[in-house]
Order: C-alpha cells, then sequence, then structure tokens
C-alpha cells in the first residue's frame, strides 16, 4: 500500500466511525451507545476506534468539531462580502436553517450535545474559531452601525433562536414550511437585530 492509499484509508475509517457514532447517538443517545456498538454497527474491531479516538468523550468532542466545520462550510457556501449587511445576514441565515432541515441527525447532535460536561473547553474554543467569519460579520456590522449595539452573544440569540426552533417544527412535528414562511422568518430576524435610524 503507497503513502496516499494509507492515507485515504485512514481519513475514510476515521468517516465511517464519526458517521456510525451519529446514527448511533441519534437512535440510543449517549449513555446508550457504547464503543463496542459503534464498531459493530460500523464492522470494525472497537480496537479500531481506540487507534483513532482516547475515548468515547474524544469520539463525541470530535464529531462535534466536524459538524461544525460542515455547518461552517454551508453557511459560507455563495457568500459575497461586498453585499449589503441584509442580504449578507439573509445568506447566511438561510444556508444555515437549509442545512438543519436537510441534516435533522446533525441538528439534533449539536443541539443536544453543545452545552454537555463531556465537551471539553477546548472543543467549545475550537467551535468558536470554526465559527468566527460568522461572528466577524455581526462586529463588522456593528462597528459600521448596520445593527444593534447588543452584546454578541445577545444578537446570535436573536439571529440563532428562531432558526433552531423552526427546524424543530420541520424535523419533529413534520410541518412542511414553505419557502415563503421560511423568508418571512429571516426577514423578522433581521428587524430584531438591525438598527433602526431614528430620525
Amino acid at each position: 500500500m503507497n503513502v496516499h492509499s494509507a492515507i485515504k484509508n485512514k481519513i475514510d475509517k476515521k468517516s465511517l466511525i464519526l458517521n456510525t457514532t451519529l446514527v448511533c447517538i441519534s437512535e440510543f443517545g449517549f449513555h446508550g451507545t457504547p464503543i463496542s456498538m459503534i464498531a459493530e454497527k460500523a464492522g470494525i474491531g472497537a480496537g479500531t476506534i481506540y487507534r483513532y479516538f482516547e475515548n468515547k468523550e474524544a469520539l463525541i468532542n470530535e464529531l462535534f468539531l466536524e459538524i461544525k466545520r460542515d455547518v461552517m462550510a454551508q453557511m459560507l457556501k455563495d457568500y459575497d462580502s461586498s453585499l449589503d449587511f441584509k442580504s449578507r445576514f439573509k445568506h447566511l441565515w438561510m444556508n444555515l436553517i437549509s442545512y438543519f432541515m436537510k441534516h435533522p441527525q446533525e441538528f439534533q447532535f449539536i443541539e443536544q450535545h453543545r452545552y454537555a460536561s463531556y465537551m471539553s473547553m477546548l472543543t467549545r474554543e475550537e467551535s468558536f474559531m470554526i465559527m468566527s467569519p460568522v461572528m466577524m460579520f455581526f462586529i463588522e456590522a456593528k462597528r459600521e452601525k448596520a445593527i444593534k449595539d447588543l452584546p454578541l452573544y445577545t444578537i446570535i440569540s436573536l439571529a440563532y433562536g428562531p432558526i433552531t426552533s423552526l427546524a424543530k417544527l420541520q424535523i419533529d412535528h413534520q410541518q412542511n414550511l414553505s419557502a415563503e414562511r421560511i423568508d418571512q422568518a429571516a426577514n423578522a430576524c433581521w428587524d430584531a437585530v438591525r438598527l433602526i435610524e431614528r430620525s
């Protein structure tokens, strides 16, 4: 086996472990998913998993970061930094809700595990770094007085909260959200954070 094949095999094996973990955790939860189950469902030995991850907590932390990277890539897809702030806000917002609705397991995993005690400080810091392009957008928008002068976490809560609520409506309650309803929600979120000039 040449070096290229060995690297590809390693990446494929790691992806298999992460994907299988997501499926198992989605069905059985964190405590109901031992390493032995992941290994069995993936068709590999438990020892193989331990070659990539020290323990289940390390595996969950890596899965969390992998999903965050996917989320960020989706949010930035076709993003144009030359557009006005409202257009950029709506682009990021719509891309995020689109990702969650198309990837219900990833959405539920993020929601269930982002505040869990087994998420390490390092994971939280790296997650923040992954999301830094979005943070920079809000910092720029505040600096240019396009959005309200509120703490960053408040602005993000106003924008992110409705996304999770709408995603849960579609995923958990099988409510088909029309493009018009989603667009209305995006506009309402922008209205919640934008700075209205007083005459």
